[in-house]
C-alpha cells in the first residue's frame, strides 16, 4: 500500500544540498508541506522559493543541528506552525575517508555526534509531535526515516569512524522499531552505497583513505534520493539503495569470510599501486 504524502508535514534534515535537496525536490510531487533544516539558511530559503512556485508549502529553518537548543528551536518551529509532525527524515550527516591509525578522537567525536547523537536526540524530541499526528489521524501512521549507509552493515576500510557511527544508528533505529510499535510509528532504515555529490570533497573531515573509489561511477544524489522517497512511499522496513551496495549487502550476509578477503585486497592493492 503506497502512502499518501499530500498535505502531510515532512521534516527533511540536510535538506540545502547533496541528498537532502534532491530528497525534497522528489517530494515536492506530491504535495507535503516541508520542512527544511540545515546550516545555510541562504540555500534554504532559496530552496523554499523554488518549491513555492511549484504550489508546495516549504518552511525554511537555519539550524545547528548539533545543538540541543537548536534541535529544541527547530521542535518548537514546528509546534508552532503545524502543531503534528508526520515524517520525520534524518538524513544530515557527514563522512571521513582516511586511516584509523591517522586519525583522531577529535575527527571520531565530531562524527557520531553528527551521525549519531544528533538524529537520536532529534528524534527523542520529535516524538511528542509525532505522536500527536497520530492521534490527529489514526488512519496513517507517523514515519520515522533514518538514512544510514551500507558502512552500516558492512564496516569499510579507510571508513573506520563513519561505519560505526552508521553501525550505531542502525542498531538504535533496530531497537526503537519496535518501541515505537505501541505509538503507531512506522520506523523506516534506508542505506545507501557510494554516492556522487558535487561537493562531496569539501565536506570531508579527511580525504586521505588508502582505498580505490571510483567517485565518477558511483550512484547519483538523486538515485538515493529516489530510493529514501520509495522506502517511504512503500513503508519499506529496510531499503538498500545502489547495485555495490546491495552486492555488499548480501555477500556479508552469506559470505563474511569473503568480504574480509576483498576489503583486505582493496588495501594491498592500494599499497602496490602507492609504492610504484
Amino acid at each position: 500500500m503506497w502512502r499518501n504524502l499530500k498535505d502531510r508535514v515532512i521534516l527533511v534534515t540536510g535538506a540545502s544540498r547533496g541528498i537532502g535537496k534532491c530528497v525534497v525536490e522528489r517530494l515536492a510531487e506530491y504535495k507535503p508541506r516541508l520542512v527544511l533544516a540545515a546550516r545555510s539558511r541562504e540555500s534554504l530559503v532559496e530552496l523554499a522559493d523554488q518549491l513555492a512556485k511549484q504550489g508546495v508549502e516549504a518552511l525554511p529553518v537555519a539550524v545547528d543541528l548539533m545543538s540541543p537548543d537548536g534541535r529544541a528551536e527547530l521542535v518548537s518551529t514546528i509546534r508552532d506552525r503545524y502543531g503534528r509532525l508526520d515524517v520525520l527524515i534524518n538524513n544530515a550527516g557527514v563522512a571521513s575517508f582516511g586511516e584509523f591509525a591517522t586519525s583522531t578522537e577529535d575527527v571520531l567525536r565530531h562524527i557520531m555526534e553528527i551521525n549519531f547523537f544528533t538524529p537520536v536526540e532529534l528524534t527523542r524530541q520529535c516524538l511528542p509531535l509525532l505522536q500527536e499526528a497520530q492521534r490527529l489521524d489514526p488512519k496513517t501512521k507517523p514515519v520515522l526515516l533514518n538514512v544510514s549507509s551500507i558502512c552500516g552493515r558492512r564496516g569499510l576500510p579507510s571508513y573506520p569512524e563513519h561505519s560505526a557511527s552508521k553501525f550505531a544508528l542502525l542498531g538504535m533505529t533496530e531497537a526503537i522499531r519496535a518501541e515505537f510499535v505501541r505509538f503507531d510509528i512506522d520506523v523506516v532504515l534506508v542505506l545507501p552505497g557510494l554516492t556522487r555529490t558535487d561537493d562531496l570533497n569539501s565536506h570531508l573531515l579527511r580525504n586521505e583513505g588508502q582505498i580505490h573509489l571510483d567517485h565518477d561511477s558511483a550512484q547519483s544524489a538523486n538515485h538515493v534520493a529516489g530510493g529514501i522517497v520509495s522506502a517511504l512511499l512503500r513503508t519499506k522496513r529496510e531499503a538498500v539503495v545502489g547495485l555495490l551496495a546491495r552486492w555488499i549487502w548480501r555477500g556479508e550476509q552469506f559470505f563474511p569470510r569473503l568480504m574480509d578477503w576483498i576489503m583486505a585486497r582493496k588495501v594491498r592493492n592500494y599499497q602496490k599501486r602507492a609504492q610504484k
